[in-house]
């Protein structure tokens, strides 16, 4: 989304760069928790995931069940440019794993994670598994309760951590990081402004260490499919960490979801 004018706030002592900001906007949907139970096929962290019939439940290497870390279900969702119009999204993690399913050898190894698309739900919603409450004592799964989401669409300028905020920024981001005057730090300012914290979809991202598309592989993963932050509502990754899926606009744009990228990190 490219805005001469965009509505989102900027601290007034970056306003003399508002127009290099506001040219890197994107949109995104920003996600808030409820600690409560949805429906079977309803948007959610945590909780029992829709299966359709004859879907078999994804498991790890070991044969034990995945645990359902996030359900979208896009008819709920604000309809932003890319992104699945219906259908069920799920992300499953390997809650037995200290790594929670992150290969960091190959950060797009389903063998600890996976993701499944239902294009649609059609029929009668089919009864639980009741998979979910055997997992629920799992010591490093970072959602404590089932919760429900709902979904507001806004838009973003790149975030501190982005790997592409250098090529958005130009040179601005030099200007910011060099500006000495009156012991203020500018960049720290865009920083706190613009960290990209929060449960999203779509949008730029939040590391807390950095960004694993820099300089590798992994640079064409750049639409944030999802990012599931630490919330004082009950999620937490590690220490106060933040997990995130990425994938190629090609195939998102196929509602391909075999080679998306997951990466958690902490403090």
């Amino acid at each position: 989304m490219k805005d001469n004018n965009p509505v989102f706030y900027i601290p007034k002592e970056l306003k003399d760069y508002r127009k290099q900001i506001a040219s890197t906007t994107e949109p995104f949907i920003k996600i808030t928790t409820e600690k409560r139970n949805s429906t079977l096929d309803g948007s959610k962290f945590g909780g029992e995931p829709y299966l359709p019939e004859g879907t078999e439940y994804p498991v790890n290497k070991k044969g034990n069940p995945l645990r359902l870390l996030a359900q979208i279900n896009f008819s709920e969702v604000p309809f932003i440019e890319g992104m699945p119009k219906e259908g069920v999204l799920q992300f499953y993690i390997d809650a037995e794993d200290d790594l929670m399913g992150m290969n960091l050898e190959d950060l797009c190894d389903q063998t600890g994670f996976k993701i499944l698309y239902h294009p649609s739900i059609e029929g009668d919603l089919p009864k639980p598994i009741g998979r979910q409450k055997e997992l629920n004592d799992d010591e490093f799964f970072p959602v404590e309760d089932e919760m429900s989401l709902s979904f507001q669409q806004d838009i973003e300028p790149v975030s501190s951590e982005d790997f592409r905020n250098e090529e958005l920024l130009g040179e601005m981001k030099e200007e910011l990081l060099d500006y000495d005057e009156e012991e203020l730090d500018l960049w720290e300012l865009y920083y706190e402004a613009f960290s990209g914290e929060g449960h999203k979809i779509g949008g730029y991202p939040y590391f807390t260490q950095e960004d694993p598309r820099h300089n590798n592989q992994y640079e064409q993963h750049n639409v944030l499919l999802l990012q599931v932050d630490t919330d004082e509502n009950g999620i937490m990754w590690g220490d106060s960490g933040v997990g995130n899926f990425f994938i190629k606009k090609e195939d998102l744009l196929n509602l391909n979801f075999e080679n998306v990228l997951y990466y958690w990190d902490c403090h």
